[in-house]
């Protein structure tokens, strides 16, 4: 059994962050933050797999619900200013919501653009033990998620489908040559993993890339 956790942390007067935290009745070590895309939320296929995969796995689960789609005042923030705004939300939930608890290790899951914020955690390591990254769609064309992905001296997985308009073939192939980042190519699929007009080939698709999640977290 698991219990689910709701609640949100105010970082200030137009920065509210709801979060779930799902942990077991026992102590578990390792925990897998999970940062979702900016309309693909932690309620989607992807998510809830991967969910119920660390669930199995005995990891507890942290999901940052940011909801910037309806955040107006973040909408008129510069892309870079935007960027350090997701940072700074999401190392301010992770904080408080965790902060009497402590886990062995850290994996920082994110998808689209959560990606940002987890290239952000890459560079500055401010939460505890963070100790692999998972990456669901990363957003390659931003130049500071590819780099934080080419020079992670973390381990890493990264999962992509080609049709996905951030797949560049040229930068994952430079990825390729770290050691420490697997790269898993799903073929057809678009931004969410699915396979347009294709039921069967989509739940094909995200069965695929849960099994390399499991695989990755069971290391």
């Amino acid at each position: 059994m698991v219990q689910f956790i709701n609640g949100q942390i105010e970082r200030n007067e137009y920065s509210t962050i709801p979060y779930t935290w799902i942990c077991g009745e026992q102590p578990n070590n390792s925990i897998c933050i999970m940062l979702p895309g900016l309309g693909y939320t932690t309620q989607r296929p992807l998510f809830h797999y991967s969910t119920n995969v660390c669930v199995n796995n005995r990891l507890d689960i942290l999901h940052i619900n940011y909801q910037y789609s309806q955040n107006e005042f973040f909408k008129k923030l510069s892309g870079p200013e935007q960027d350090q705004w997701m940072y700074e939300d999401v190392t301010t939930a992770v904080r408080e919501v965790l902060k009497e608890n402590e886990y062995e290790k850290c994996f920082l899951l994110s998808k689209s653009l959560g990606s940002i914020p987890a290239a952000k955690e890459w560079k500055h390591r401010n939460l505890e033990n963070t100790s692999s990254g998972i990456w669901l769609t990363p957003l390659l064309k931003d130049d500071n998620v590819f780099q934080a992905i080419l020079n992670s001296d973390l381990p890493s997985l990264v999962v992509i489908g080609d049709k996905d308009p951030h797949y560049i073939e040229d930068r994952v192939d430079k990825l390729k040559q770290n050691q420490l980042v697997t790269i898993v190519v799903i073929p057809n699929a678009d931004h969410s993993l699915e396979i347009k007009g294709d039921i069967t080939a989509t739940i094909d698709a995200i069965k695929e890339g849960n099994l390399k999640i499991q695989e990755f977290i069971q290391r």
